[in-house]
């Protein structure tokens, strides 16, 4: 896109067609609005279950989804509870614009750790789980409200002041243990 542009661009300067400062101005702004339109569409494919994957610490991880492992991720993935498009970045983005800006944050930092070889395995999680993005599916789903646990006042108080989360107290963990820990770097 950019080099079309540009060829456009000098063809006009050449011809007497574009004032030289329209010229430089586009010089300046064109290359300026390509890279940005090409992190936009970067960013909107980290959303892709195959982009996470990409990075070979993820491949277990990514491999556990269709397996009948009891993990959450699993049920949810094979089950077709999640887009099998989007399903890393549905679980991990949390709820509302926040969540999806803290997520490929998280997610640049999880690049930037592993182009470098200086990241820890198992990963670690800053915190407990976002239970908002468990909660922005499940909490007005009838199945979830009829669970006669769910509709406990201290157990609600619990989760909304997120003292504690989904996983671990009462679902099992998001991902199986060893998908997390394989391909841990050498030591």
């Amino acid at each position: 896109m950019v080099v079309p542009a540009l060829v456009i661009l000098l063809r006009g300067l050449k011809r007497g067609r574009l004032s030289e400062a329209a010229g430089a101005t586009g010089l300046v702004f064109l290359p300026m609005a390509a890279y940005a339109l090409s992190v936009l569409l970067l960013m909107e494919d980290s959303k892709r279950v195959t982009f996470c994957g990409s990075c070979h610490v993820m491949a277990p991880i990514l491999k556990s989804l269709s397996e009948d492992n009891g993990a959450l991720s699993s049920i949810h993935f094979r089950h077709g509870r999640v887009s099998h498009e989007e399903a890393c970045f549905v679980c991990h983005s949390g709820y509302g614009i926040w969540g999806t800006v803290g997520a490929k944050l998280a997610g640049l930092r999880h690049m930037m750790h592993t182009v470098t070889g200086h990241y820890d395995r198992p990963l670690q999680l800053n915190g407990k789980f976002d239970i908002d993005s468990c909660l922005s599916c499940h909490a007005q789903a009838q199945a979830f409200r009829a669970v006669e646990a769910h509709q406990a006042i201290d157990l609600q108080e619990a989760l909304m002041s997120r003292e504690m989360s989904c996983t671990g107290a009462c679902h099992p963990s998001a991902h199986p243990e060893e998908a997390i820990a394989a391909g841990a770097p050498a030591s």
